[in-house]
C-alpha cells in the first residue's frame, strides 16, 4: 500500500520532530557533574585567558590577600569552614559562596560545609591535576551532603553550570563537590537577575 505524498510528508515531519526531541533530551541527560577533560581544561583556559595568577606558596597567598586580590571566607550563619588551610578566595567567589550557602541553608535547613578554598601549588594534594585552578582562588570544595540537601545541591550546580557561570564536579575520593566560579560570567548572571 502506497501512502499519498502529503501523508508521507506528515509522517516524515512527525518522525523528525520525535527524533529531534529525543536528541535534546539525551543531551540534557548527558549533562552531569562527572569529571572530564573539559571540566579541567575549561577552567584552566579561563584562568589563563583572564590573567589569573597561579600562586605557588603560602606567602604569595598572604601577599595576594594583603593586596586585595583575595578576601577571607569568614564566619557566616549559612556556611562553615572545615579544616580549610587557606580560607581565601576572589571577591566574586566569596559572593558566590555566600549566595549559594544562603539558598542551601534555606532549602535544606543545614549549613553548607566548605572544605577547601585557595591552595597554593606547593600545598596541592598528590592527586591534584597540574591544571588545577585552586591556586588562583576561583575554586572551592564543598562537603557532599546527603538526602534532600544532596539533591538540591546537585540540581543547583547543574543549573548554574548550564548557564556557564560555574564548572562543577562531584568527586568521590574523598566525596565532595569541586566548584570553579567564572567571575565575569557570574557577575553578568547576577546583573541580569
Amino acid at each position: 500500500m502506497r501512502l499519498p505524498a502529503s501523508r508521507t510528508l506528515q509522517l516524515l515531519a512527525a518522525v523528525s520532530l520525535l527524533l529531534g526531541s529525543l536528541a535534546l533530551s539525551a543531551g540534557a541527560a548527558a549533562q552531569s557533574l562527572r569529571g572530564s577533560h573539559r571540566a579541567v581544561s575549561r577552567p584552566y583556559r579561563y584562568a589563563k585567558t583572564h590573567d589569573l595568577t597561579f600562586l605557588r606558596t603560602s606567602s604569595a597567598v598572604r601577599r595576594a590577600l594583603h593586596e586585595g586580590d583575595f578576601v577571607r571566607l569568614g564566619a557566616n550563619p549559612h556556611y562553615v569552614l572545615h579544616e580549610v588551610s587557606f580560607p581565601y578566595v576572589t571577591p566574586t567567589t566569596r559572593l558566590f559562596v555566600r549566595r549559594l550557602a544562603a539558598q542551601y541553608h534555606n532549602a535544606c535547613g543545614e549549613r553548607l560545609v566548605i572544605t577547601s578554598a585557595v591552595r597554593p601549588k606547593v600545598a596541592q594534594p598528590a592527586n591534584a591535576s597540574p591544571r588545577s585552578v585552586h591556586p588562583t582562588g576561583i575554586a572551592i570544595d564543598l562537603r557532599r551532603p546527603t538526602g534532600k540537601c544532596l539533591r538540591w545541591l546537585r540540581s543547583t550546580l547543574l543549573t548554574l553550570e548550564r548557564r556557564g557561570v560555574v564548572e562543577a564536579t562531584e568527586e568521590h575520593h574523598p566525596a565532595h563537590f569541586h566548584v570553579v566560579v567564572y567571575g565575569a560570567p557570574y557577575r553578568q548572571y547576577l546583573a541580569s537577575r
